[in-house]
């Protein structure tokens, strides 16, 4: 009768390192998989129905019996090739003295345990980049003898992230130097503050020049020089005339020239009627034909009319504009019809 071996080392902790084995390879199985098929998507996302003809067909061999046989054959011989690579393994193992066979165990165990037993990923990221620490089993070799009430000191080495900080430093205050001192390709603290100072005075006068012509009912004023008022008068000539005459002195609309105003007096209401218009009267709003500015220019031009006196004045309406106080001094009657275009 055959005498058969026992392997001593055939223990638990073997078949942990068999199943952690096991369980790498299938993992890494699943990953490979993952990339396949992750490749595989790309390669079929890249090509479009454009670049397929339009009478694209699945070939005639798809719908052969004889190869999905010669499929099921293909399977059959590679399980058969398995198997028995497998047979043929364990038999030239078994073949081999049982001290040589002992031997393989403990070289197998070994490395198996090595392989449970080394330390993760993270741990040796911790060790070797950011604390290079010493494992505690090791700490007696780098323990000094000091000893403050029994709490040792041990001689731990810096952390590399702060030495690869600390290098890092060096080497830029080596191009800071160069770059704004020796070669003066850059601007100094100094310099660029007045570059953005002189930035945002440009930036100041950019905002002024594009606010130049923004007026509005609460900012305007009344312009006073040759060239406003010229271009105010045209204004009023093209636009105005037909309603209020041509010195202002009313025609459907109000007279201009006295002190007395239906909607309010001064630069800011006279703009305000302008621009919004007074559609029961029959005023109607300038702002889509006349510009800010433009509307500014005609009121201005409008203001010069007071007191003029034209022939052919019409009788005064509304109320009269104090504009110092910006109220009304009481109510004036007037006899004319409230339905005609009026400032």
């Amino acid at each position: 009768m055959k005498k058969q071996v026992v392997f001593p080392y055939k223990t638990q902790t073997l078949t942990k390192i068999k199943n952690t084995s096991m369980k790498n390879r299938f993992q890494n199985i699943l990953l490979s998989g993952f990339l396949l098929a992750i490749s595989t998507n790309s390669l079929y996302g890249q090509s479009t129905e454009a670049t397929l003809p339009a009478t694209a067909k699945i070939p005639e061999i798809f719908f052969q019996s004889e190869l999905y046989l010669l499929i099921f054959l293909f399977l059959i011989m590679l399980i058969a090739i398995v198997s028995l690579t497998k047979s043929l393994k364990k038999m030239s193992h078994g073949m081999l003295p049982a001290e040589k066979r002992i031997a393989i165990q403990r070289e197998r165990e070994k490395e198996a345990e090595e392989e449970l037993n080394a330390p993760g990923f993270w741990t040796r990221f911790d060790r070797d980049i950011l604390t290079k620490a010493v494992p505690v089993e090791k700490e007696v070799d780098i323990m000094l003898d000091h000893d403050y009430d029994g709490i040792k000191e041990l001689d731990n080495s810096l952390p590399p992230w702060w030495v690869w900080g600390f290098y890092i430093t060096i080497i830029w205050s080596v191009i800071y130097l160069g770059h704004y001192h020796l070669f003066r390709t850059g601007p100094l603290q100094t310099e660029e503050y007045n570059i953005s100072m002189q930035e945002a005075a440009d930036k100041a006068k950019e905002r002024e020049a594009k606010m130049k012509d923004f007026v509005s009912a609460e900012t305007i004023t009344a312009l006073n020089t040759p060239e406003a008022l010229g271009a105010g008068k045209g204004i009023y000539t093209t636009n105005c005339v037909a309603c209020h005459g041509t010195g202002g002195e009313g025609g459907v609309g109000p007279n201009l020239t006295d002190d007395l105003w239906i909607h309010g007096g001064g630069i800011k209401n006279i703009f305000k009627l302008i621009t919004d218009g007074a559609p029961s009267k029959g005023m109607i709003s300038w702002k889509s034909q006349l510009s800010p500015k433009q509307i500014q220019q005609v009121a201005s031009y409008i203001m010069t009319m007071q007191g003029t006196n034209p022939a052919g004045a019409k009788e005064p309406q509304g109320e009269k504009w104090v504009e110092e106080s910006g109220i009304t001094t009481g109510p004036v009657s007037t006899q004319v019809d409230s339905s005609k275009t009026s400032l």
